[in-house]
């Protein structure tokens, strides 16, 4: 296929640190917790094409023939935080209707979201049923994730997408100059999620029913990991076909 202009955004999902060191129930809920939270945020992003579940990561993009107008770098913040909305309100409902005690589901409430985002070229490679993305642009959005951003939500954006945003979107953003592992100084730029994010809707009314509801769903759902019956570490599949 041809290569293509394209907005490329990664939202990645930080705050389980030792999962491999849990008990397999633990791993098993953590996994579907991840999962949940990885469909609310891109059912909240429609306007972007959802290219791959990478681990704790949904890798998503958009074409833009031609790649320019100021309107890139705001559908990029708009979109981030829309995402962040969705996990967070996912996120709230599981920690106060979910009553498993394991490490897996005791550690929800710790979980954040952050967003890298680029403009770049990509050739689309189709493979059996998917399509996957290749070329430069591709890896340099994946490096960015590897940053020194001093807040723990944000918006990271590479120099390109960054030239177009407008006067309004620079206010509040930090200039971030870094070393991408094998591609080089960068200049990128981020915001800080806090400032931009939506009020929360309200907690969830907490009913036995509800809490009943929450729980039972994570033990069923991941019963056949727990008893060695689906292969282990591996997310329900959200790549479409």
């Amino acid at each position: 296929m041809a290569v293509q202009r394209g907005l490329l955004l990664i939202a990645d999902i930080a705050g389980y640190t030792r999962f491999m060191e849990f008990h397999r129930s633990d791993l098993a809920h953590a996994q579907d917790i991840v999962a949940r939270l990885l469909e609310a945020m891109i059912d909240a992003s429609p306007t972007l094409e959802l290219v791959e579940v990478e681990g704790d990561a949904a890798f998503m993009y958009r074409p833009v023939p031609g790649g320019t107008g100021p309107e890139l770098a705001e559908t990029a913040v708009r979109q981030s935080v829309a995402m962040h909305g969705a996990f967070h309100a996912s996120q709230q409902k599981m920690a106060c209707l979910n009553k498993c005690p394991c490490q897996g589901c005791a550690q929800v409430a710790n979980l954040k979201v952050k967003f890298v985002a680029h403009l770049g070229d990509v050739a689309p490679q189709r493979v059996k049923r998917l399509t996957r993305l290749a070329g430069f642009d591709v890896i340099f959005v994946h490096r960015m994730l590897k940053n020194s951003v001093p807040v723990r939500e944000y918006v990271l954006m590479s120099e390109p997408l960054w030239e177009r945003a407008d006067e309004r979107m620079r206010t509040g953003a930090r200039l971030l100059e870094q070393e991408l592992e094998g591609v080089g100084r960068a200049r990128t730029w981020y915001l800080d999620l806090a400032a931009l994010a939506e009020p929360l809707p309200p907690r969830p009314k907490i009913t036995w029913l509800a809490q009943q509801r929450e729980t039972l769903g994570v033990v069923l759902r991941t019963l056949p990991d727990v008893l060695g019956l689906r292969k282990r570490g591996a997310l329900r599949n959200l790549t479409p076909a």
